[in-house]
């Protein structure tokens, strides 16, 4: 999960909110207890007090039998208590040190005469004190209570909460990761649709779920949005396709009518070569139209409906025979096909322009002695064919552009093509559902590989060993 997705952010801004109340909240708790805690000292405190001159009021004249009484009575030792009572400041009685040795009984300074009602603290013990009037003057009581139990639980809070709300964030954080990507299904549904959308099938659309919040309004309007694509793209490759069908009857009269002049007598030298030039343009726009007639017909549908099985090993041993004496006139060597059989349901003869025009790139940008191998495979249910070339390689930053309509990479060798050969051989490859892919290396080569799904009826034909067999003409590969 990365830090600046969507997901990320939501769980840490929930996290952080958590936390914030999770803070809040421990702060307002240990407060409260301690409020609680102070008030109840106070209030036990004070109510002992009373307890204690209620029953030390009537028999202040005997310190023995108040001493027997406050023991059975409160047992300030066992509970961790101080009783002191005085009289015009000489103790009655004083209770001994607690069990626990919180507090020293004989460190605790006598109340000063002004205070009628007051509490203190000393180390751990809270003290009350508060004034009686008796006959024979004011006696002050002082009920005290170790804190060292409160303390402990006050503790025992705060640890609860330190540890608890960390494992509270990460128990949060995980719910939060859940829900959140359960909330996202429905574009996660969107974005894997939307990765098969293509002008292959330009029908399909984001599914909708139905929800009727945002997400299917998003859904509704990128689905709008790709009919407007649909329909001008529809619109472009009709005119395309009707432009280039147009042109092809007065461009076979004007070459006629040419070629008719250039071979007829008389003609002075210069208008010869002029017209010769003249030939050689139109042949050139003629190749041209009739590949964006192949590009568009290419685009539709009903251009993409195959029903044979074709074997790319025979076919690629078929085109490499046919392009060696071109390759020998370039001073280039063919080898291959290697590898196995591999069938694939497609137009055997589109799928043979594919590895000509690969071919034929492979001689053209090649050096001098060069060589162009051509092996086939079949891995899983895929068909891969590799066109590779000693040649002259692509630069990398044109490498993303080659298979664009027009593109052409300059190279200094006065070719005359229209940069549409690469495009045709992709919209024939995704035409049959597959693709093509391209690693080089200036000054080392090129490498094509293309990747067609198996014809998976066929399969079972293929002989078990799936080596393919010798080509007969394999001998003219090494010539």
């Amino acid at each position: 999960m990365h830090w600046r997705s969507i997901t990320f952010r939501l769980v840490a801004l929930y996290c952080g909110l958590l936390l914030l109340l999770g803070a809040s909240f421990s702060l307002f708790t240990i407060v409260s207890f301690e409020r609680y805690a102070g008030a109840t000292f106070q209030t036990n405190l004070a109510a002992r007090a009373d307890d204690v001159w209620r029953i030390v009021g009537p028999i202040l004249g005997n310190p023995t039998q108040i001493s027997v009484f406050v023991e059975q009575r409160f047992s300030p030792s066992a509970q961790d208590r101080f009783i002191r009572i005085s009289r015009n400041g000489s103790v009655i009685y004083r209770s001994n040190a607690p069990d626990d040795d919180s507090f020293d009984p004989t460190t605790i300074p006598l109340p000063s005469s002004a205070a009628k009602t007051q509490t203190r603290n000393y180390g751990s013990l809270v003290l009350y004190t508060r004034d009686f009037q008796a006959p024979g003057g004011l006696v002050t009581v002082e009920s005290g209570q170790s804190d060292v139990f409160a303390k402990g639980m006050e503790f025992s809070l705060i640890s609860s909460l330190v540890i608890g709300l960390p494992i509270l964030l990460f128990l949060a954080a995980a719910g939060g990761y859940v829900l959140i990507q359960r909330a996202l299904e429905p574009v996660e549904t969107m974005i894997k649709a939307a990765e098969v959308i293509s002008f292959n099938n330009p029908s399909n659309r984001l599914p909708l779920l139905g929800s009727g919040d945002r997400v299917e309004a998003l859904g509704l309007a990128l689905n709008r949005m790709l009919d407007r694509l649909d329909t001008a793209y529809q619109h472009a490759n009709r005119f395309s396709s009707d432009a280039a069908h147009e042109l092809r009857t007065p461009l076979a009269i004007i070459q006629g009518e040419l070629e008719s002049a250039v071979l007829g007598r008389g003609l002075p030298q210069e208008s010869d070569a002029a017209l010769a030039n003249v030939l050689d343009e139109l042949n050139r726009l003629t190749k041209i139209v009739d590949s964006l007639l192949k590009l568009s017909r290419m685009d539709r549908p009903s251009g993409q409906r195959f029903s044979a099985s074709v074997d790319l090993f025979d076919l690629a041993g078929e085109t490499v025979d046919q392009m060696q004496l071109l390759a020998a006139e370039q001073q280039v060597s063919i080898t291959g096909p290697t590898g196995s059989r591999a069938l694939v349901h497609g137009d055997r003869d589109r799928l043979k322009q594919i590895l000509v025009n690969l071919l034929d790139n492979g001689i053209k940008y090649n050096v001098l002695g060069g060589q162009v191998s051509v092996d086939v495979s079949a891995v899983g249910d895929i068909a891969r064919v590799t066109v590779s070339d000693t040649g002259i390689g692509i630069a990398p930053e044109n490498q993303d552009f080659i298979f664009d309509r027009f593109f052409r990479v300059s190279t200094n060798r006065g070719e005359t093509g229209a940069g549409l050969g690469l495009a045709i051989v992709k919209s024939i490859c995704q035409a049959h559902g597959g693709k093509i892919e391209v690693a080089s290396t200036v000054g080392a080569g090129t490498k094509f590989t293309i990747s067609l799904p198996l014809d998976v009826a066929a399969k079972p034909h293929i002989d078990g060993s799936g080596v393919a067999p010798a080509h007969p003409n394999r001998e003219l590969a090494s010539a």
